[in-house]
């Protein structure tokens, strides 16, 4: 009875904090309709944007953030005023970031939904965009209920959903490797679902061109394809001063769960044995990120060296001479390839990431034609898959001339797809979106589909 009355207490309260933060809130509604002008005036003005995401935007996290942390990082350059707001976050978490802006960026603590409707509530009159960012985030944005400025005359703030990948298709790819094939009822419902939150969003926007096309399909709203930034390192090492192969990813949980745990594990289970065939056993495989994974500890030896968390990756770029991604299976796009390939290492890829890159590679079976959830051919293949990925990776480890070549398409591939100045001006495009004249309803006239 002690325990169920602290628990009613707690509930009381917690409601008491709700009733409260929306009286602040219609107080200062009324304050600021008086002595604010409508929201909108000049196109690319300096904005308040409320940014919000399952973690803190710290790149070590992987899985996205570092695209997060390149976001604030060019609003904030923008001279944008940003706010940021952690589904989840630990007191370490928001003092790491905010140092890490040098106190440019107010971060919010993480306080789940409940938090968020607060926040929303006591400050959410201040905001001109809403950056909100992966499908739970969104979720809990929509329950809140909250539309700034509607019931005080103005217009509404921007929401823009951040899709970052749509996970659908990653999953059709799981589940033809480790599960039940998905009909095409099955796949198109599970994209359906996964985007019914972004419904009410302003602008959408993607990382890949993949992912944006798929986005279209069953959304209105304009879609923005807003790719990682890669700077290109200069005066790498050459050809004849590396050895050895390098993968970089987190690994934890398993392989019908991870998509770095399968890429490791089907390369050294698949791929390694014909790979030695060909070039013999000289070489090692460096794997680095976080392992918490028995079926990769059991695959390390001396020839297979487990670094965990590398904070600085350049001598190891520099160190080596090719970078496998034998990912299988996987949403938006690879990330680590682009930063490989701006470093200055060739990358060899499998169908699926060199799709999701719009990267060709020379000697390698393309995906097949169809519907994202089809079977992929390089799954069909089996062995043959495996034998076509040793022989891209021996090419490049022992023909100088292949190796070069294909260093300088990725380099020029980043320039022209990745670059710091692409990624601000799609930014800005998508932050202009929200200064288009709009209807009666709310919505922009003339929405353009990027």
């Amino acid at each position: 009875m002690s325990v169920k009355a602290r628990l009613g207490r707690a509930t009381m309260v917690e409601g008491v904090k709700d009733v409260l933060a929306y009286a602040r809130a219609a107080y200062r509604g009324v304050v600021r309709k008086r002595a604010r002008p409508a929201r909108g005036g000049q196109a690319g003005a300096q904005k308040h944007v409320l940014m919000i995401d399952d973690l803190v935007p710290d790149p070590l996290f992987g899985a996205g953030y570092p695209r997060a942390f390149a976001i604030v990082q060019s609003l904030v350059t923008a001279g944008h005023r940003v706010s940021f707001y952690p589904m989840r976050s630990s007191p370490a978490d928001i003092d790491r970031m905010t140092t890490a802006f040098a106190g440019a960026v107010l971060f919010h603590p993480g306080a789940g939904a409940r938090g968020l409707r607060r926040l929303l509530w006591t400050h959410g009159a201040d905001v001109d965009s809403l950056f909100i960012s992966r499908p739970m985030p969104m979720a809990a944005f929509v329950q809140a209920g909250w539309q700034a400025g509607a019931k005080a005359g103005r217009r509404s703030a921007q929401v823009v959903y951040d899709a970052e990948a749509v996970l659908a298709p990653r999953e059709a790819r799981r589940r033809a490797l480790f599960d039940t094939r998905w009909s095409d009822q099955d796949y198109q419902a599970a994209i359906a679902d996964e985007l019914a939150v972004a419904r009410t969003a302003d602008a959408v926007t993607a990382v890949g061109e993949g992912d944006a096309a798929t986005i279209r399909s069953v959304l209105d709203a304009p879609v923005f394809v807003l790719p990682h930034p890669v700077a290109i390192r200069a005066g790498t090492a050459p050809f004849g001063d590396r050895q050895d192969f390098l993968f970089v990813g987190r690994l934890t949980g398993s392989s019908s769960q991870s998509p770095n745990i399968d890429s490791v594990t089907w390369f050294l289970t698949a791929v390694m044995p014909v790979l030695d065939s060909l070039i013999g056993t000289g070489y090692r495989l460096h794997v680095v990120g976080r392992v918490e994974s028995a079926e990769i500890e059991a695959l390390a030896s001396d020839r297979v060296v487990l670094h965990g968390v590398v904070e600085d990756l350049q001598p190891l770029y520099d160190r080596c001479r090719v970078f496998v991604a034998p990912t299988r299976y996987a949403a938006g796009i690879p990330l680590k390839v682009v930063e490989a390939m701006g470093e200055g290492i060739p990358c060899v890829v499998t169908p699926l990431l060199a799709d999701q890159l719009a990267l060709p590679q020379p000697g390698t079976a393309q995906p097949e034609t169809g519907q994202p959830h089809d079977v992929p051919a390089d799954i069909k293949a089996g062995d043959a898959g495996a034998r076509q990925f040793a022989e891209d990776c021996a090419r490049l480890y022992t023909d100088q001339a292949a190796w070069q070549a294909a260093r300088d398409s990725g380099t020029a591939h980043v320039t022209r797809c990745f670059s710091q100045q692409a990624f601000d001006t799609v930014l800005h495009d998508v932050l202009r979106q929200g200064d288009r004249p709009r209807d009666a309803q709310g919505v922009p006239f003339s929405q353009s589909i990027r």
